[in-house]
């Protein structure tokens, strides 16, 4: 019983020092919502997995706000 559960801490061991790997960081461009002028803009964005985010100091093209609080509303990319 002894030597079984010596076997099952070093499995264990082994699993606790494996960190998964970070999702690459992605560049794309995507229609965002300005909360200023209210229209849908073409910016650059940023993703890493599900999170996309605005990249930063983008500027609304029409009323020159900056896009950081606008949303991500569509974004195009291959499954």
């Amino acid at each position: 019983m002894e030597r079984r559960a010596n076997a099952n801490m070093v499995h264990e061991r082994t699993f606790i020092n494996q960190q998964p790997k970070p999702a690459p960081m992605i560049s794309a461009s995507a229609t965002v919502y300005c909360p200023i002028c209210t229209h849908t803009v073409p910016a650059e964005v940023l993703s890493r997995g599900r999170q996309v985010w605005v990249r930063p100091d983008q500027k609304c093209p029409r009323c020159s706000a900056s896009l950081a609080p606008g949303k991500v509303l569509s974004l195009n990319r291959a499954a």
